[in-house]
């Protein structure tokens, strides 16, 4: 049997044995990954996005960020617009008791998907950015992420079903000149992605490993002083990235949003080591703005 036929089967297992404790009419979505969700770095741009997909699916939604105001504002739109129930948790992912301040909206309930969109960045040369920095993107991009998938694996392994997704880069398909911790860090969240998707597949957990190409989001304009006409692809929008991941959790271990960027994945998935490092880098190098 063929490994995505044999995922298939696995989740069709999980929907069945759930199926009893969901309302009539309810999606399958919700069957496999309900009733509640939490979604990391939610504030804004994709984050609300996958927040608003999620829900707009059946799921309850806990939403966290470090900002107290737009994080507030998130949670009631998704109350508003989706009649689901939402709470907000205030809390910096940088700092390495951030459970501390999401444990209190999510231990009295069952999550069964956690979306980790978190991120820490930094454009410019290596020596530039400092240890200092350069340790705060490794607190949020390693250490959260391997933080949130211990807590909530442990009770979904218990249970036999549930999905993470890890929201890595393309940038961490090698090492990316200017971007040199942050795709470091990116890479790891991808390879953590694929270790944990072939542990846990065979327990009922769906992890997915996403490859983000250029967003559209507030972050993608504050961080990257970047030329859109120099882009490989227009960035797209937060909305389809998030329907496009959360349509392949439980069928891919690592995806890559958007049709026009397949191709180019597939390629640059095919080089040599060096030629990937390089080709990233001349990318990237390529849209940023000159300094005249």
């Amino acid at each position: 049997m063929l490994r995505a036929e044999r995922e298939t089967t696995a989740r069709e297992r999980r929907m069945g044995s759930f199926m009893a404790a969901v309302e009539p009419g309810t999606e399958p979505f919700r069957a496999c990954y309900g009733p509640w969700s939490v979604v990391l770095g939610a504030s804004e741009g994709l984050g609300e996005a996958f927040a608003r997909d999620a829900a707009g699916r059946g799921l309850n939604v806990v939403v966290a960020a470090r900002r107290a105001g737009p994080i507030e504002s998130v949670a009631a739109a998704l109350r508003s617009d989706f009649g689901v129930e939402a709470r907000a948790a205030v809390l910096d992912l940088g700092s390495p008791d951030f459970l501390a301040g999401l444990r209190p909206v999510t231990d009295d309930v069952d999550v069964g998907l956690v979306i980790f969109n978190g991120t820490g960045s930094f454009v410019g040369p290596f020596l530039d950015e400092g240890r200092d920095h350069a340790s705060e993107q490794v607190a949020i991009n390693v250490e959260a992420p391997i933080t949130c998938c211990d807590h909530f694996g442990r009770s979904m392994v218990e249970r036999g079903r549930g999905g993470i997704v890890l929201m890595g880069s393309g940038a961490g398909v090698a090492g990316t000149a200017g971007l040199a911790v942050y795709s470091a860090t990116k890479a790891f969240m991808l390879t953590l992605a694929q270790a944990l998707h072939e542990e846990w597949r065979a327990r009922g957990i769906d992890v997915l490993g996403v490859v983000g190409p250029a967003i559209d989001t507030p972050n993608f304009r504050r961080s990257f002083d970047h030329d859109p006409n120099q882009l490989p692809r227009p960035a797209m929008s937060p909305d389809e990235v998030a329907v496009e991941v959360l349509d392949a959790l439980g069928h891919e271990m690592e995806m890559m949003p958007g049709a026009a960027n397949h191709e180019g994945y597939r390629m640059l998935s095919a080089m040599p080591r060096i030629d990937q490092a390089r080709a990233l880098s001349a990318t990237f190098a390529a849209t940023q703005r000159s300094e005249s």
